[in-house]
């Protein structure tokens, strides 16, 4: 009978260590490694639907055209999901629904069919300097928009995003099952078209 209790209380311990193990995994991947994250609101249409349920990448080197999420910057406790669209030292505009990038006009394709589906300008005219006061992006911080320009508040409206708010990226899409996947990924070229990786 001592036996059978010695070996009963061994297991549970074991039992106990390992759920317990599996738990502290558990909260140190979501802290530093990985989190979840639901999409609200309308503002990264056709990329990100309202209701998408994504993984965020945490700590992860981040890149032009990457979609991040961080908190409002206005303070509430919502959080955003945007496409950086220039990096610190970049200098952009927007001429005849146009982006120009450093001098050079670039290719949005993430914007399609929404853009081609919308009469007028999808993506208003402006500069930073009439914007925000600024010629080009501060060194520490992005210029972020939304997918759907004519529905996003953004950096036009809240100014650049400090670097060390961001809390991830958000590249990867879990349910609904039927949009499973990662979210193309985009590289700048030298002629101002955007690769797909």
């Amino acid at each position: 009978m001592i036996n059978f209790l010695k070996i009963v209380i061994v297991e549970t311990v074991n039992v106990i260590f390992a759920v317990l193990m599996a738990v502290v995994i558990f909260l140190l991947l979501r802290a530093y490694v990985v989190q979840p994250f639901q999409v609200e609101g309308t503002s990264m249409n056709n990329t990100l639907q309202s209701g998408e349920q994504m993984l965020m990448l945490k700590m992860t080197e981040l890149n032009r055209f990457d979609v991040v999420v961080f908190p409002d910057p206005r303070g509430s406790d919502d959080s955003y999901v945007k496409r950086i669209i220039a990096l610190p030292g970049d200098e952009i505009y927007f001429e005849a629904d146009q982006l120009v990038l450093n001098g050079q006009v670039v290719e949005e394709p993430y914007l399609e069919p929404l853009k081609s589906l919308t009469e007028g300008n999808f993506t208003l005219d402006f500069n930073l300097w009439d914007t925000l006061g600024v010629t080009s992006v501060p060194d520490g911080y992005y210029f972020v928009m939304g997918d759907n320009r004519p529905f996003s508040g953004d950096s036009r409206q809240f100014g650049f995003v400090p670097i060390d708010s961001i809390v991830g990226e958000a590249n990867f899409i879990y349910y609904p099952f039927n949009e499973f996947g990662l979210l193309p990924s985009y590289t700048l070229m030298d002629n101002g078209q955007l690769s797909v990786d």
